[in-house]
């Protein structure tokens, strides 16, 4: 215990070692300049695109519900890889599968050069999802302001065609 919240914790010891000055979990009602809207479709029979304000949760948490941007999650993928955020052994632990292909808060996928981790998510009206391959050196990032799976089919479309050298 650090006596300390949740955020304060997170704040301190990621997102700011790692230059995320556009990522965190304010709750909904402060302003956060350019904070992206969600869209999900109403209900039949119109099915216009409306805003997902009244899914949203009051404030992100540890399961989700944060924010961030494509230029910080690639400062963190970055972070990650240069050791500045944990050690190398602990990333190696951290992307071991332990159950089928899902480490300690990362998801693997493929093999040999094409092997990556990551981890993706979504609810109504926004969807995200990162992968790094560390063998190849790429980083793809996607995050979409509508239901899922926009951002993760966008992510899976470009993989399954990336080089693997």
């Amino acid at each position: 215990m650090t006596g300390r919240s949740y955020y304060d914790v997170v704040r301190d010891n990621i997102f700011r070692p790692a230059g995320m000055t556009s990522t965190d979990s304010l709750p909904e009602s402060v302003d956060v300049p350019d904070r992206a809207v969600g869209y999900v479709r109403s209900t039949p029979p119109d099915g216009a695109w409306v805003r997902n304000d009244d899914t949203l949760p009051w404030r992100g948490t540890a399961a989700g519900g944060g924010y961030s941007t494509v230029g910080d999650l690639l400062r963190f993928a970055q972070a990650l890889g240069s050791g500045s955020l944990v050690s190398q052994a602990m990333l190696d632990e951290a992307t071991r599968p332990n159950q089928l292909h899902y480490g300690y808060g990362f998801m693997m996928e493929g093999e040999g050069p094409l092997s990556s981790y990551g981890h993706g998510g979504g609810a109504p009206g926004m969807n995200g999802e990162l992968r790094i391959f560390p063998h190849l050196g790429y980083v793809v990032i996607s995050l979409s302001n509508l239901d899922p799976p926009a951002a993760s089919e966008l992510v899976e479309f470009f993989t399954l065609r990336m080089p693997d050298q």
